[in-house]
């Protein structure tokens, strides 16, 4: 049976090995293992479709790109990304999928679920308002109840967030599976802004007190109507400042803080408002409470990374995706509007998982 063979361009290759996100280590064992891309091969560029479909699948590039005469230009996403200094950051492989997967599950959410079918009012609605303003609203918007973890918190601002119209996302790496991890540093959270699907995604990797706060300073975005960072000049770092001191003063209240805040003990505080120490001294500096110019010891919070969802990859898998977004794919699939394989994909799973996937989040539901 002869063996199709497809011819890859020099340039495209060219394109793919420097394009892709990949160690060099890793991207070397690569190259040495396919045959293929040996200079003195008998077969030089010239895969077969399984073996160029695997070094598609490995690099993280679009099959069909590597198929072209010519490299293909990446699209330029310009989302608000915040990155733990609050500028643009460059856009990874990785980051740019998970871009991808997210714009897909707002555009099914959106399109076709049959339950996105108002416009989102608050979107817009503290829009060039003062810092103070801008707190009221949230307020007025969100109940800020007191948890004994972060974890905690986290979930019931989502649960919140729920009823309001927006979508709350959370993964920890691209594609299925653990092996494209998201880098913190690269990325902590998005906005991707939208009339009647708005959507928030967090980074999964990042500790729960982090998650808090990244939920919130999106759900300002929302409220401002920004969801971009238009090249990071000073009128972004400022909006990015203003509101990060709208989230401080959201969770951590000025009067009960006076009452909890202790110099010597910044853990305390911090425990007790389900935030960073960083963050409590910011606070406390800002309300007057300690002078703005004096040092003060921070505990490494970075010693205490975020342990994930566990083990059981169907919580980990429920723990990506809104409930609203989970209950509308559940309910298109019985209905006969989706194939099976498609709500998989929907949700990040494979699909030898999607039966008991829907089935721990059926019985979740008659819990609550």
């Amino acid at each position: 049976m002869a063996v199709t063979r497809v011819k890859i361009s020099k340039n495209v290759l060219q394109w793919a090995l420097q394009t892709t996100d990949l160690t060099e280590v890793a991207l070397g064992r690569i190259i040495e293992k396919s045959k293929w891309l040996q200079a003195d091969a008998t077969v030089y560029l010239q895969p077969t479709i399984k073996q160029l479909g695997s070094f598609a699948t490995q690099l993280h590039i679009p099959f069909g790109s590597l198929l072209l005469d010519e490299p293909s230009i990446i699209e330029d996403i310009r989302v608000a990304f915040r990155t733990q200094k609050n500028v643009p950051a460059e856009v990874s492989l990785t980051v740019r999928d998970v871009i991808y997967e997210m714009k897909r599950k707002q555009a099914w959410f959106k399109e076709e679920s049959q339950v996105a079918n108002e416009k989102i009012t608050i979107i817009g609605s503290a829009r060039d308002l003062s810092t103070e303003s801008t707190l009221k609203v949230v307020k007025r918007l969100l109940t800020l109840n007191h948890f004994g973890t972060a974890r905690q918190l986290f979930n019931d601002l989502r649960e919140q967030l729920a009823h309001l119209g927006i979508l709350s996302m959370q993964k920890g790496s691209a594609g299925l599976g653990t092996n494209r991890p998201l880098d913190v540093s690269e990325l902590r959270a998005f906005v991707l802004l939208d009339d009647y699907a708005p959507l928030i995604f967090i980074n999964q990797k990042d500790s729960y007190t982090a998650r808090v706060f990244s939920l919130v300073h999106e759900f300002i975005h929302i409220l401002r109507g920004s969801d971009e960072l238009l090249g990071g000049n000073d009128n972004d770092v400022a909006e990015e400042r203003k509101i990060n001191r709208v989230v401080a003063a959201f969770l951590m209240p000025e009067e009960v803080f006076k009452r909890v805040f202790k110099r010597d003990d910044l853990n305390r505080a911090a425990h007790y408002f389900n935030v960073s120490p960083e963050a409590t001294v910011i606070r406390a500096k800002e309300i007057g409470i300690i002078s703005r110019s004096m040092l003060v010891k921070i505990p490494d919070f970075s010693k205490n990374p975020n342990k994930g969802s566990g083990g059981n990859p169907y919580n980990t898998a429920l723990s990506y995706n809104d409930g609203r977004y989970m209950n509308a794919l559940i309910s298109a699939q019985e209905r006969g509007a989706l194939q099976p394989t498609r709500v998989a994909s929907l949700i990040g799973v494979s699909y030898k998982m999607l039966d008991k996937t829907v089935e721990i989040f059926r019985e979740r539901e008659t819990l609550v």
